[in-house]
């Protein structure tokens, strides 16, 4: 009989690479549940016309997400601080994990990131912490997939780069240029999530430690020149001390971007943090960057427009 897994934030990067690994294993092996907030999106309607069950559910509603679990065998747990902040990320949290218990639930695979005592303090990372120990109370049988940074993070929002029609496409973000980031494609978690539901009894109470690349941002522009062959720098390049500088005050913006990226500063690959090895004997087939920028639509997409909007603004300014 397949097992069932309820998939939390289903319309989203995570919870749809999921669901598209889950879709790769055997007839029989899974049944999915496509947990969303609006039945009725697009992204919603796509998993639907795969013959996936699509269930509406409010996550901050226990009433609602228990029901969304019921005759669920496995559940992925992912929560969204960046959209919800602190409070909400952990009522969402909560509800889930109580949620899985009152389902009685054999195993949760939960999306996480180093945000314990000694790792990293920025409150989006302690949160995350927090939930895990809500998991682990629970007493359902779980494992701990830890989130490295996206290569997609670098494409999309404010990461992503500027462009110049003389001097190419540049970053600008407020790191050090040459300290290596643990990275991955989120496209490609579901090569790790899917493993632990499928052997559940040997990653019961284990935690995997994705990454997939060490790229500094220096990287990052070069290696995206070398495989594209368009013309890239960076725009910002903070040294030790202008990095410290940027911490700002208690409480602020810059102090919570300042710990998140100390804490990667810390967890390069000579320190232990993460685990290449461990990834890759899991999934050996993840996208280094290289891999990525040459297959990625999105980058496509991003270089188009940035080009085009260059275009039509120099259209505008010759202008009479």
């Amino acid at each position: 009989m397949s097992k069932l897994i309820a998939v939390t934030g289903a319309t989203g990067q995570q919870g749809g690479s999921v669901i598209s690994f889950l879709l790769k294993e055997s007839a029989g092996t899974f049944a999915i549940r496509a947990i969303t907030r609006n039945p009725d999106s697009p992204a919603s309607k796509a998993l639907a016309a795969k013959g996936i069950e699509v269930v509406r559910a409010e996550l901050s509603s226990l009433e609602e997400t228990t029901k969304a679990f019921e005759g669920a065998w496995g559940v992925f747990g992912v929560t969204q601080f960046y959209e919800h902040g602190y409070e909400k990320e952990q009522l969402h949290g909560k509800n889930i994990v109580e949620a899985a218990k009152a389902a009685n639930v054999k195993h949760i695979v939960w999306s996480t990131v180093e945000g314990r005592e000694g790792e990293c303090k920025a409150i989006s990372w302690v949160s995350k912490a927090q939930i895990e120990d809500q998991v682990i109370a629970s007493g359902i049988p779980w494992t701990f997939v830890y989130i490295p940074m996206y290569y997609e993070n670098f494409w999309t929002s404010f990461f992503a780069p500027g462009y110049n029609e003389d001097k190419g496409f540049n970053w600008t973000v407020g790191f050090m240029p040459d300290v290596p980031i643990f990275a991955f494609s989120v496209a490609d978690v579901g090569g790790w999530v899917v493993p632990a539901f499928k052997n559940s009894e040997e990653w019961n109470g284990k935690k995997i430690k994705i990454v997939v690349d060490y790229l500094s941002l220096r990287d990052i522009a070069q290696q995206f020149s070398e495989v594209i062959g368009e013309k890239a720098f960076l725009a910002l390049e903070l040294s030790r001390e202008a990095f410290e500088a940027s911490r700002g005050e208690p409480g602020s913006v810059q102090e919570f971007m300042y710990f998140s990226w100390e804490f990667v500063a810390r967890a390069g690959p000579d320190s232990g943090v993460r685990s290449k090895e461990q990834t890759l004997s899991i999934y050996p087939q993840a996208k280094s960057y290289r891999e990525w920028l040459k297959d990625s639509q999105m980058v496509k997409d991003h270089i188009g427009r940035l080009k085009a909007e260059a275009t039509a603004k120099k259209g505008t300014s010759l202008k009479p």
